[in-house]
């Protein structure tokens, strides 16, 4: 009898265990949400569920929490206990976005980098709140299309700020230099062909993959579909200069020199790369933060004893998991010493 409560005592614990520790992968292909246990009620206690959302290749996944929005709140504005933390996932890193408690403003919409997130929501054995989360997920289309796959109808009318009165590409007295600048204030190759040819852009736009494919070397022949020109002209802008991981020791970031840390080091988001590719004054430019940060990291925090001794039974005393705050760049923009052309 005794062995029979035992085992069904172990059964429900082993169900208790599966019911609020979860990680479940969700597919997109449209809109949708998830959401805390019970909401908009108080949410149970114990719990670590994970969600993580993939969208095909080629689009971002878009999160925006509702504007009821609850969770334990924090203490010394760090959420210890109950929280809700975003990740960007990708084949070689983990960006954590942001993490989230206590009820004083909604969380700010996230699209992600990549076509994968991770949504951990954990709670402690102590106090809940309501009414928890929702959020809202969808998709955002990257993809460009390919120029035969655009409706020519759609895109004939005139381009705000072009114009179609300048030289055409092969006007002799159209130098190097002056070209590489026109060439340097349009997005697309469509804008581009327009500018120099306007009444035969269309065709010279299909003849690009047809007339001068005798040019091309092995990356065409082994390509199975046409390059996306516009599609590598905007990964340029979009990626050049950008938050990228970086190392920090943390005695050094920090400045103290009185404690040690481990790890000795921790990655963190810095801006890194160069701007204004393609512009006579590129040289001039630097990858600066557009928007910083401070996010908390848990680290394992060893004071020394004064004098340097080590005395049996009281290292433990001077070690702690302490939480500590570093700087991310969130956001970089090229700041130049005169502004380059688009």
């Amino acid at each position: 009898h005794k062995l029979l409560e035992s085992n069904l005592k172990e059964a429900k614990n082993n169900h208790l265990s599966a019911l609020y520790r979860k990680e479940e992968v969700i597919s997109i292909g449209g809109n949708g949400y998830i959401h805390s246990p019970r909401f908009p009620n108080s949410y149970p206690r114990n719990l670590l569920l994970t969600w993580r959302l993939l969208s095909p290749e080629n689009t971002r996944i878009q999160l925006a929490f509702d504007n009821q929005f609850g969770l334990e709140e924090p203490e010394n504005e760090i959420c210890r206990y109950d929280f809700v933390e975003v990740e960007d996932l990708s084949e070689t890193s983990t960006i954590i976005r942001g993490r989230w408690c206590g009820h004083k403003e909604v969380p700010p919409r996230i699209t992600s980098k990549t076509n994968q997130i991770k949504i951990t929501f954990k709670s402690d054995d102590y106090f809940v709140a309501k009414p928890g989360f929702k959020i809202y997920y969808s998709l955002v289309d990257d993809f460009q299309p390919a120029a035969s796959e655009i409706n020519w109808e759609s895109v004939t009318s005139s381009v705000s700020g072009v114009s179609y009165h300048s030289p055409s590409v092969t006007d002799p007295t159209l130098t190097v230099e002056a070209l590489d600048q026109t060439i340097a204030e349009f997005d697309t190759v469509e804008e581009l062909l327009k500018h120099f040819n306007p009444d035969t852009w269309q065709e010279d736009l299909e003849n690009l993959y047809t007339d001068t494919a005798h040019f091309r070397g092995r990356s065409y022949h082994d390509r199975k579909s046409k390059v996306d020109l516009d599609r590598l002209n905007d990964d340029v802008k979009r990626y050049s200069c950008t938050p990228r991981n970086y190392s920090v020791n943390l005695r050094e970031e920090l400045k103290l020199t009185n404690v040690v840390f481990f790890p000795r080091c921790l990655l963190v988001q810095r801006c890194g790369g160069n701007c204004g590719c393609g512009t006579v004054n590129w040289r001039s430019c630097i990858c600066a933060s557009g928007k910083t940060v401070k996010k908390y990291h848990e680290v394992l925090r060893f004071v020394p004893e004064s004098g340097h001794s080590r005395r049996r039974g009281r290292t433990k005393n001077n070690m702690a998991l302490v939480d500590i705050q570093l700087e991310h760049h969130e956001r970089c923009d090229c700041v130049c010493s005169a502004r380059p052309p688009r």
